[in-house]
């Protein structure tokens, strides 16, 4: 469910210097210049940059008698468009540097790259589709699942597959390109990561829907696997974490590759990563809770609440003081205490909205959610453990520090189809589509 802002990158208005692309690519291409409003446009407007792609691999097959891929990015490298970077949010990493991002600095663009960055814009579509399907289905309030439901539930999981089959189809065509004028390869890594995270954060997605309907009609929590989805949390956490460190790699190396626009997308993760923490400790929480662990239940929540709220939980590094930073430390958790202390049914999510501007604000509607339920957890258990258990609540900072979480693992998914134009993959014979895993294939 990752969206990164200023993604994906979209073609801007150009002046080729060559006849390479035929009138129907550049019509094609041209028709590509905004960014859709509507979940309907979204798949048009992707349907259209694949369709445009096939084009491009078309025009090659041409002049080339292969179905080698190799062939196709030899040949394409040869082929110059260009002197102008013709696609908003790409830069030059020396540009980029000397904070020239909207200027059009001259390179030699040629076919390759735009492969390469047609690529990264269709995968991102498809992962900002996934996003805005779950979006979609995580407002609705039905407690027996529809099979039309379902089937949009397993809709999700295809768009982030198809999402994850164009990254590897990137990473393997960058591989075979030698050449400085490209986008830096990293970036079909980070699409993938974000690809392999929204199938994950679907599946979590849904869980927490499921729940959150179960418990305003009748009190009680619908998933038994909570164990196992408080570690698929905690991979999550981990992917997230890996995606953070790709993208400073990106923001830090120098060299003669094109960059995205990576504008706050630390800033974003980072509060990614304070989403992933908040499930983890929602889903083992009710694993405790189902357990009559009411202590460590409450414990958990408070803990998620006060990382979902960007509350310091680590302890406070000591700089010039070792007692004005133990003073502030404590401050600090007496903050916390506090907070929890004093939390109703009405408190709201206080956060920084300024990095979820458009597409990546659809996180958001989530977000809220999960915490209404955090706090919606904390008084019923707090209410029970008062009236009833009487247990000890365990405290957030020892939950914070505890080495008794679980290993995070991912629930295993069905193969991903591999991505290959239809010149290097031509249709079988016998009219069967080779990717088909019937109606029944969730993941």
């Amino acid at each position: 469910m990752i969206v990164l802002p200023n993604t994906p990158p979209t073609p801007k208005p150009w002046n080729p210097t060559s006849s390479v692309l035929s009138p129907g690519l550049l019509a094609a291409r041209a028709s590509l210049d905004s960014l859709p409003s509507t979940h309907a446009d979204s798949v048009r407007y992707v349907v259209k940059l694949e369709d445009y792609l096939e084009g491009i691999f078309s025009l090659l097959a041409a002049s080339l008698s292969s179905t080698i891929l190799l062939d196709y990015a030899t040949k394409s490298l040869l082929l110059d468009l260009c002197k102008m970077i013709p696609w908003n949010n790409v830069c030059h990493k020396k540009k980029r540097d000397l904070n020239l991002l909207k200027s059009s600095p001259t390179v030699d663009w040629c076919l390759a790259t735009e492969i390469q960055t047609t690529v990264v814009a269709a995968s991102f579509m498809y992962s900002q589709l996934g996003a805005a399907l779950i979006n979609e289905l995580i407002e609705l309030d039905e407690m027996a699942q529809s099979k039309e439901t379902d089937e949009k539930w397993k809709l999700v999981a295809n768009f982030y597959k198809k999402a994850l089959s164009l990254a590897n189809f990137g990473a393997e065509f960058s591989g075979l390109c030698l050449t400085s004028v490209l986008l830096d390869p990293q970036l079909f890594i980070l699409l993938g990561k974000i690809a392999n995270v929204g199938i994950q954060m679907s599946i979590l997605c849904k869980f927490s829907w499921a729940n959150r309907n179960s418990f305003n009609e009748q009190d009680t929590f619908l998933s038994k696997n909570n164990g196992v989805l408080c570690r698929v949390a905690i991979w999550i956490l981990d992917e997230v974490k890996a995606c953070q460190n790709i993208v400073r790699e990106l923001e830090s190396l120098p060299g003669d590759l094109l960059d995205l626009n990576y504008t706050d997308w630390s800033q974003y993760l980072a509060v990614f990563v304070k989403y992933a923490s908040a499930y983890a400790g929602l889903f083992l929480s009710i694993e405790y809770y189902q357990k009559d662990k009411m202590g460590q239940a409450i414990g958990l929540i408070n803990f998620s609440l006060l990382s979902l709220q960007s509350k310091n939980l680590s302890e406070m590094k000591p700089k010039k003081s070792k007692v004005l930073a133990r003073v502030k430390s404590k401050i600090a958790g007496k903050r916390n205490e506090s907070y929890i202390s004093s939390l109703q049914s009405i408190t709201s999510l206080k956060i920084d909205k300024s990095v979820f501007q458009e597409l990546s604000g659809v996180v958001l509607k989530d977000l809220t959610l999960l915490f209404d339920q955090l706090v919606q957890c904390h008084l019923k258990y707090t209410k029970e453990n008062n009236n009833l258990n009487f247990d000890e609540v365990v405290d957030w900072q020892d939950i914070h520090s505890d080495s008794k979480w679980p290993f995070g693992s991912k629930i295993p998914v069905s193969d991903v189809a591999v991505y290959a134009p239809k010149v290097l993959a031509p249709a079988p014979s016998n009219g069967v589509n080779p990717n088909f895993t019937g109606r029944g294939s969730y993941f």
